[in-house]
């Protein structure tokens, strides 16, 4: 009679269904098909030695580049220090983001997922997608963290001509497309993981809720009766849960469990000399094992197992689900010696074709990892060959209307040596307005690498005004012009600030007499490109002076 599993009714005897053994192999016996487990070990040890090099490295450059960024900054000699119009620190700043801002998002993204795992305990799926992200998420943050530093830093800073602006550029451009990949590469391994995730639930669930109960009732009938043992996993939680509710995460970590453990169903308390060699490797130390196994629960001389028997190593729960693995048990309530054996060899048996479905499907995914990577690295650089150029006038219009902006709409400018006022903004193209009232388009790509005035954006215009008056002046006259025209000044205060100095520059002869040189400093409340209102404001500060000087009766 062959043995069946109770939710195998309907498969075929040609067609025995494999279910889940319950035990996880140790990291030896996962390799247990490598020709070489040393050479592994030798491997590993050498990827964590270096490593361990890279993080000393970068741990020596923070301490290096820290100090002398302290130095730029409190030392006058270095901190006046500029290279390529951009202070020492500036480009202290930069050095620590390329060479130890992996090591700082590395902190960041630890510390992130310390956060969310204190907020989402319960929600393992988050955790899980985090965890398998982190090394993608540490390389996308660090190349985001030097990508802004080097735009904010240097790109904004260094005085552009002509072959700096296309070094420049040339970096700027490099720098976003590793960051554009990375994000892609960060999209790409959420995605695997995702699909891992839903394959591994929906094919493993069930045989691992089979093999962790089988596993965890040979180690109970191992045992003495009575004597409770530490399982590694809720019997109970795992056997009520259902496939739709098991998050990506409780599906990774069992499948560690089963993977991990090893089928070894003897203790020392049985007192079997022969039975050293616990580890079941083989049918016949499943035979072996399932005989010592039987004489520890039944009687001595019986041919079968008493639901009495059973009940003093497990509760009633799980020897009805015992019955339900082994022909006649549900009506005789008792299990033939026999059949328990057939079922300890059939779960050996299992356990080893179930690990390795497990390492093959781990396998498949990585290669299907690999796939994918394979694929992404050919769009992009198919995308980089067809759509190359467009791509780089997209970014640089990006940049120049998001990061640049050197105008608003209404602004006026000097492009080209043209005066143009701002019409309209897009994000590929601006328009502007001539004072003839035409309108001229420029890409955004192009006004990236042109200088640009704003008058708009500029400080309000000054004014000075040079006059002489006869060094026979007496004092109280030169005071007395002063407080006239601060009084003028403060009457027109829409059209002067009140800051204004008058400037004594100078004793000089002129046609044979001498004069005192004087200058007046005044600010205009209007900017450049209200130029056209200046020289009226001007004239009309002229005549004021010239009325001043006949109230005075000054020469």
């Amino acid at each position: 009679m062959e043995l069946r599993h109770p939710s195998d009714a309907s498969a075929s005897a040609s067609t025995p269904r494999i279910y889940p053994i319950g035990s996880v192999p140790s990291p030896a016996a996962e390799e247990e098909d490598d020709e070489d487990v040393f050479e592994t070990v030798n491997t590993k040890s050498r990827v964590v030695l270096g490593k361990r090099k890279v993080v000393l490295a970068q741990w020596v450059a923070f301490v290096c580049i820290t100090g002398l960024l302290i130095a730029s900054l409190t030392i006058r000699v270095l901190r006046n220090t500029v290279i390529w119009h951009v202070h020492l620190w500036g480009w202290c700043l930069l050095m620590l983001a390329i060479f130890c801002g992996r090591l700082v998002t590395h902190w960041l993204i630890t510390l992130l997922i310390s956060l969310i795992e204190r907020k989402y305990l319960l929600k393992r799926n988050v955790l899980y997608f985090l965890v398998a992200l982190k090394d993608s998420a540490e390389v996308f943050a660090w190349l985001g963290l030097v990508f802004l530093a080097w735009v904010w830093l240097i790109d904004h800073r260094v005085k552009r001509s002509r072959p700096t602006t296309g070094i420049l550029n040339r970096v700027t451009r490099a720098l976003a497309s590793c960051l554009l990949g990375a994000a892609l590469w960060l999209i790409k391994t959420f995605l695997i993981k995702l699909l891992a995730a839903s394959f591994q639930c929906k094919r493993f669930f069930d045989r691992i809720q089979d093999d962790i109960f089988q596993y965890y009732v040979i180690r109970k009938l191992s045992n003495p009766a009575g004597k409770k043992i530490c399982p590694e996993v809720n019997i109970e939680k795992v056997r009520r849960m259902k496939p739709d509710e098991v998050s990506a995460w409780m599906t990774k970590n069992l499948i560690k469990i089963i993977k991990r453990w090893e089928l070894s169903t003897l203790t020392d308390s049985l007192g079997e000399a022969q039975q050293q060699d616990k580890e079941i490797t083989d049918e016949q130390k499943a035979k072996d094992a399932a005989k010592a196994i039987f004489k520890n629960v039944a009687k001595s001389g019986s041919q079968f197992i008493e639901e009495n028997e059973l009940l003093g190593f497990m509760t009633k729960e799980h020897v009805e689900k015992l019955f339900a693995f082994f022909p006649e048990a549900k009506e005789t309530r008792k299990i033939r010696k026999s059949f328990f054996k057939r079922w300890l060899v059939m779960f050996s048996r299992e356990q080893k074709s179930f690990v390795r479905a497990l390492k093959d499907t781990k396998t498949a995914i990585k290669e299907l990892d690999n796939l994918a990577s394979a694929v992404l690295l050919i769009v992009l650089l198919l995308l980089q060959f067809i759509f190359g150029d467009s791509a780089k006038r997209v970014f640089g219009a990006i940049v120049f209307v998001f990061v640049m902006h050197p105008f608003d709409v209404g602004d006026h400018c000097l492009v080209d040596g043209d005066k143009l006022e701002v019409e309209e903004m897009n994000i590929m193209t601006t328009v502007f307005l001539t004072k003839d009232g035409e309108k001229k388009s420029y890409p955004n790509s192009v006004l990236a690498s042109k200088p640009i005035s704003n008058y708009s954006r500029s400080a309000n215009m000054s004014e000075s005004l040079e006059f002489a008056v006869d060094l026979s002046t007496s004092v109280e006259s030169l005071e007395a012009l002063t407080n006239k025209i601060r009084e003028y000044i403060e009457r027109k205060p829409k059209h002067w600030h009140r800051d204004h100095s008058v400037e004594f520059k100078e004793i000089a002869e002129v046609d044979n007499s001498k004069v005192l040189k004087m200058a007046l400093h005044v600010t205009h409340t209007l900017d450049v490109q209200e130029v056209m209102e200046r020289p009226k404001r001007r004239s009309e500060l002229v005549l004021e002076l010239k009325k001043i000087f006949g109230e005075l009766h000054l020469k």
